[in-house]
């Protein structure tokens, strides 16, 4: 038997996650399936609730039971509405690796860039990209750092032609060539461009922020599509300088905002949850006599989106291999890190770090249902790929 319209697990594993769950004085809510942090399989788990936070119990049939929090708040938790249908809707995007190399050695970087690999070349890239599905409609190019590829202007054309919407994910310090930007723009097709700005003073490094602020100007005076800022936190201390540079410039009107989680390189001292950072931002918005409320979007426990004044704000933080809850990662953004099925962004960059920077076999495929395409047959009581016949998990 199914755990009904999540996934291919007994209903066994279900009861010994149960017990556990009683066994330490929590409150059941609903199953999901996370990560064996260990052996790094998909594995059954379920949410519960105890002393006003939020935990999932997982089960691995290697490696046993094991307990971790999820969310630091469980009124915030509970007030979370996920809305789909307004323009908070990331199901026509996918991100997808164009380089291994960058530019930059980011303290919180979850890619782990290598500087001696060649690229994947343009002509590979692009028969990848025809076997995506028609509802992905936004090729982001990530890398490392998708500027450095020599060929970026060819490749944004080639999207085009494939009658895709490109957008550039860079860390925005080569834009500060104003002929890089103006031979980009010659490209003459319509793209968007979203630049991290890492953390708020890289490393001590004014130059590269010096540079990462002149592409930003440069994409807005040559390119017209900076499509967010996005900052990336040591600490929650580096938290007002964020919010006060948001709201003080006119770079664009969304940005994002996240603290770095245990993948990769890691920055960040202590755990950081989404309603940490959601809290922090409206005690500031209120000291600053600013305007703050919550917009109705695809809010879960790694995202919410807020407006202070007039800027639209992304509070983001990554789950890890630990914690992973995936029934919050049934939609987009999607993500083409590693091989065995396209699923949500977060799921990707956890199966990266282990395949990647781990050199670990990947021991499984994710469930269908977290796939892009997957849905379930009532007939047959089965999880299926649109892109095959209806056939078992």
């Amino acid at each position: 038997m199914i755990i009904q319209n999540i996934n291919q697990f007994k209903d066994q594993y279900l009861d010994t996650i149960l017990t556990s769950i009683k066994n330490v004085g929590g409150t059941p809510l609903s199953p999901t399936v996370s990560l064996c942090h260990q052996c790094h399989y998909h594995i059954p788990a379920y949410r519960y609730e105890l002393e006003n936070k939020i935990y999932i119990s997982k089960h691995c049939a290697i490696h046993g039971i094991s307990h971790h929090l999820i969310e630091n708040d469980a009124e915030f938790y509970h007030g979370l509405i996920k809305n789909m249908d307004t323009m908070w809707n990331f199901d026509s995007y996918i991100l997808t690796e164009v380089t291994d190399r960058c530019n930059l050695e980011c303290p919180h970087c979850y890619h782990l860039p290598d500087n001696k690999i060649k690229d994947v070349p343009l002509n590979e890239l692009v028969d990848r990209f025809k076997t995506y599905p028609d509802s992905l409609y936004h090729i982001i190019l990530a890398g490392a750092e998708s500027s450095l590829r020599k060929d970026l202007k060819d490749l944004v054309v080639e999207i085009s032609r494939l009658g895709k919407m490109p957008q550039i994910l860079t860390n925005g310090v080569k834009f500060a060539d104003v002929d890089f930007v103006k031979n980009l723009a010659s490209a003459n097709v319509d793209m968007t461009v979203t630049i991290g700005l890492n953390h708020p003073s890289y490393i001590g490094n004014s130059k590269v922020r010096e540079k990462q602020i002149q592409g930003i100007l440069n994409v807005n005076e040559y390119i017209n599509g900076l499509s967010y800022v996005g900052y990336t936190m040591v600490s929650m201390d580096e938290l007002d300088y964020i919010l006060t540079e948001i709201t003080t410039t006119n770079w664009c009107q969304h940005s994002r905002i996240r603290a770095g989680s245990e993948i990769g390189r890691n920055a960040t001292d202590d755990q950081i949850f989404v309603s940490d950072i959601f809290k922090a931002a409206k005690v500031w918005a209120e000291t600053n006599n600013k305007s703050f409320e919550i917009i109705d979007a695809d809010n879960n426990i790694y995202h919410i989106v807020v407006k202070i004044d007039d800027k639209y704000i992304r509070i983001i933080q990554w789950c890890d291999e630990t914690n992973i809850d995936m029934e919050e990662l049934c939609t987009g953004p999607w993500c083409d890190f590693v091989p065995d099925g396209i699923t949500n962004f977060l799921n990707q960059v956890i199966r990266r770090d282990v395949w990647k920077n781990k050199n670990i076999i990947l021991p499984d495929s994710p469930p269908l249902r977290y796939q892009v395409g997957g849905y379930y047959d009532p007939k047959n009581k089965l999880w299926c790929s649109s892109s095959d016949s209806p056939t078992a998990t």
